[in-house]
């Protein structure tokens, strides 16, 4: 006669408990790494966007400066920097008089006509590394450069370069 065969057992509570701590452990491996690249590509969005502004600006400006028109290129401080562009930005929602107050969708574009200022609202994406951000605001400044600098006394004034930039105000 033969051995009898040893019936299959299944796994036991504690080989059970190892199984579940280790799928816990990489499940939060995971979920770190998801929100900080997702948290990170957020914050990469927003930059490419602020730089097609900026270039869209620049060609703006330059326009203005071939043109001699300074009062086209004064006018453009204070503007809405989005109404520059051919297209506005995923999420972008408009004017508003006054950001206090609004009910404004996290991950969006608007203007603040009152403090004249272009304003992203983060959608609150946690990363768990300490970096977190509400908003970033961004206003076309003028700019006024002056050109007789480290000039010797008696030197005719020229008129001063003038020029708008967008710039990162608060954020």
């Amino acid at each position: 006669m033969g051995a009898v065969p040893r019936r299959a057992r299944g796994a036991t509570r504690f080989e059970f408990a190892l199984c579940a701590i280790l799928f816990s452990v990489l499940a939060g491996v995971l979920l770190y790494y998801v929100l900080r690249y997702r948290a990170e590509a957020e914050l990469a969005g927003v930059r490419y966007q602020v730089a097609s502004i900026r270039t869209t600006l620049a060609g703006k400006i330059m326009e203005a400066v071939v043109a001699g028109d300074i009062g086209r290129l004064q006018a453009l401080a204070g503007t809405n920097p989005v109404a520059l562009l051919e297209h506005p930005p995923p999420g972008y929602r408009g004017e508003v008089d006054q950001l206090d107050g609004q009910e404004i969708p996290r991950g969006s574009w608007v203007f603040d006509r009152k403090q004249r200022k272009l304003v992203y609202l983060f959608s609150g994406n946690k990363n768990f590394s300490g970096r977190h951000y509400a908003y970033w605001s961004y206003r076309v400044e003028s700019l006024c450069l002056p050109t007789n600098n480290a000039k010797p006394p008696g030197t005719p004034a020229k008129m001063p370069k003038l020029s708008v930039a967008l710039h990162q105000v608060d954020g």
